[in-house]
């Protein structure tokens, strides 16, 4: 995963992703007050397929070292690492697939790695948590983000390619993300 270094993530209305004094993590009322996160490598690498690694990444609060963005109870909340009882299922609740464009074009979905096929989006008091995918619009706008690099306010896109070598039938998968 080439896409490392400091981000702020938007809903596709436009609020930012911004994280409680209670550590929980919800929509802003607007553009404002953004929390900036480390997209950081994958928690859980060794529990995610192997074609799917590239893409498998973790969020880090950028202010608090081992805090991360984890879904417990489907809620996302800060918590740190190192005061877990359960690291195997810290790390899996804190580790999710980032899909480019899955639901719409420029935007970035996050599906969760302990629970497949369930993404983060917000619900209706702009709270994010993880839910079951469902194929409408009334799923998919609240599922989808804008990521930004922090420090030159640049957009995050991602390019994805697969090659077949000869007869084989593996195709490779990696996925590179330039911030422009």
């Amino acid at each position: 995963m080439n896409c490392v270094g400091l981000i702020q993530l938007y809903s596709k209305t436009g609020q930012a992703v911004t994280v409680s004094p209670s550590d929980e993590v919800a929509l802003s009322v607007d553009e404002q007050n953004a929390t900036t996160f480390m997209l950081v490598g994958c928690r859980s690498l060794s529990t995610v397929s192997e074609i799917m690694r590239p893409s498998c990444v973790s969020l880090m609060d950028a202010n608090r070292t081992d805090w991360y963005i984890r879904h417990s109870s489907y809620y996302l909340q800060v918590e740190s690492e190192n005061l877990t009882d359960d690291l195997p299922l810290f790390q899996g609740d804190s580790s999710y697939i980032l899909h480019v464009d899955m639901f719409y074009t420029g935007y970035y979905a996050l599906e969760s790695v302990s629970l497949p096929d369930h993404y983060i989006k917000s619900d209706v008091n702009g709270r994010l948590m993880v839910t079951q995918r469902s194929n409408t619009a009334d799923y998919y706008d609240p599922a989808s983000f804008r990521m930004y690099d922090y420090i030159t306010a640049s957009k995050c896109v991602t390019f994805l390619f697969s090659v077949q070598f000869g007869k084989l039938k593996t195709h490779y998968v990696a996925y590179y993300v330039y911030f422009y």
